[in-house]
């Protein structure tokens, strides 16, 4: 429902805009000029690497426990999963002449949950319910940090549509993501309490990435423009670190990452 709310958005923006007009404002020029800024909202799948963020703790004191070995991969580059109605961040452009343009992209996203102790149960079975109290569970703490950033540039060519900028470009990007957990809970075994988890679990995702850019904007009124984008070429390094806990000794991966035509965006920007 909400990509047809979207569409019908935009093409009713479209027919509006253009309509409204006057026919003599094509001598005007929508193109941006040298000087000018630009600042979009990006539509598409999420241009975050989260791949290979993947914490384990002890299950108990007889289970078994193992470090996970999953790699990073390129998660942002799919086949099938691309909502074109999925806000995924912002980009601002600044002209360096009529044709050449800087780009900066990127979004990001902070959480934090404080742990908390968990507190046992106290029932006596041969005491009313109304006498007992509930355990309560133990709050996990859990920070994550999620960001990337991605700089460019476009080389933007002239066309006898002056509301029409296609455009070639070439982007570096910078993606990173963290994660630490730490179950605070306490149980009782064999008369003593137990610690169950041996300490904060942390694992650390670095991508360094590097693609050529293809794209159109489309003009719908002076300072306002609908945009398309898609990179024929893509590359991501990408590396992991997981640390299972204090003093214990870290397990990395790594993976190389090549596309072709994928990443497809959609933009709605305004001209300054």
């Amino acid at each position: 429902m909400k990509k047809y709310i979207l569409y019908t958005f935009v093409l009713l923006a479209s027919i509006g805009l253009a309509r409204a007009q006057d026919v003599n404002s094509e001598v005007s020029g929508f193109a941006p000029t040298k000087g000018n800024f630009t600042a979009s909202l990006l539509f598409g799948k999420g241009n975050v690497l989260t791949a290979g963020l993947v914490n384990t703790m002890p299950a108990g004191t007889n289970a078994n426990w193992s470090v996970p070995g999953d790699a990073p991969y390129a998660n942002m580059v799919s086949m099938d999963d691309n909502n074109a109605t999925n806000m995924i961040g912002a980009e601002a452009r600044y002209f360096l002449s009529d044709k050449i343009a800087l780009k900066l992209s990127g979004l990001g996203v902070v959480r934090n949950t404080p742990s908390q102790v968990n507190i046992p149960a106290t029932i006596d079975p041969d005491s009313p319910n109304s006498t007992w109290i509930p355990g309560y569970d133990a709050v996990v703490a859990d920070d994550e940090l999620n960001f990337s950033i991605i700089l460019g540039g476009e080389y933007h060519f002239t066309t006898p549509i002056d509301r029409l900028q296609p455009y070639l470009g070439v982007n570096a990007a910078y993606y990173y993501g963290r994660e630490s957990v730490y179950d605070p809970t306490i149980e009782d075994i064999a008369g003593e309490p137990v610690i169950m988890d041996v300490g904060i679990r942390t694992v650390e995702l670095i991508g360094l990435g590097g693609a050529a850019v293809a794209g159109v904007d489309y003009y719908l009124m002076e300072g306002f423009y609908f945009g398309m984008e898609i990179k024929p070429v893509n590359y991501l390094y990408a590396y992991n670190a997981k640390k299972p806990g204090p003093g214990l000794e870290m397990l990395d991966a790594k993976s190389n990452t090549f596309s072709f035509f994928t990443q497809p965006f959609l933009k709605l920007g305004f001209k300054f």
